[in-house]
């Protein structure tokens, strides 16, 4: 049996003033880098066969730090990235409010499948390309395989899904913050999930 962590990457100054980021490549803030620290820590003692990325920077400088000298270089995957919000990026939910009234209630109201900011994904869109991602990976690896993926909040929740078999709604189910740890066993014939949305590490002094 191996493991897949699943890590979102630590905070950017758009998380903590609420702007939509989606395919925008956003840095990590102070805070978001320090927290990738008390990740590292927390993980120091395992040794991981693969480490993948998504392809932008929030993720990417996460990977490198929670990695650190571990000497696997990081495999950088675009079918990793952010759901794409359109021209919703960099923008707050106000302010989509404000420039795009009663857009936002008109695309939540057609359902999780179909929802999709102006000029972005939907949510088949996301499931499938990182499904590829997934079978890829899986393809690559022996199921006692410890593998590392820093993500973002709308690839980790497609991982989880297409991992776990689970219905496609159940996509917009899962909370996702910035800095957690997720880990899905990997069985022969099927996965379990161990571990949630985890953050106890944040509080750990480095």
């Amino acid at each position: 049996m191996g493991r897949w962590y699943l890590v979102r990457h630590g905070e950017t100054d758009w998380n903590r003033t609420g702007r939509i980021q989606g395919h925008s490549d956003v840095p990590l803030s102070e805070r978001g880098a320090n927290q990738m620290k008390m990740l590292a820590k927390r993980l120091d003692d395992l040794s991981f066969s693969a480490v993948y990325t998504s392809d932008l920077s929030r993720a990417i400088e996460s990977a490198e730090t929670i990695a650190g000298t571990s000497g696997v270089e990081n495999q950088v995957e675009p079918e990793l990235r952010e759901f794409s919000y359109g021209e919703w990026e960099g923008l707050t939910i106000e302010e989509v409010e404000t420039q795009y009234p009663g857009s936002l209630a008109e695309r939540v109201g057609l359902g999780d499948n179909a929802f999709s900011a102006p000029g972005g994904e939907d949510t088949a869109q996301v499931l499938e390309r990182v499904k590829r991602f997934a079978t890829k990976a899986a393809e690559c690896h022996a199921p006692e395989d410890d593998i590392l993926i820093v993500a973002h909040g709308g690839s980790i929740r497609a991982l989880v899904v297409c991992l776990m078999g689970l219905p496609d709604d159940h996509f917009w189910r899962f909370q996702v913050d910035c800095g957690s740890l997720s880990i899905v066993s990997i069985h022969s014939e099927s996965c379990v999930l161990e571990l949630w949305n985890d953050t106890g590490h944040l509080s750990v002094t480095v």
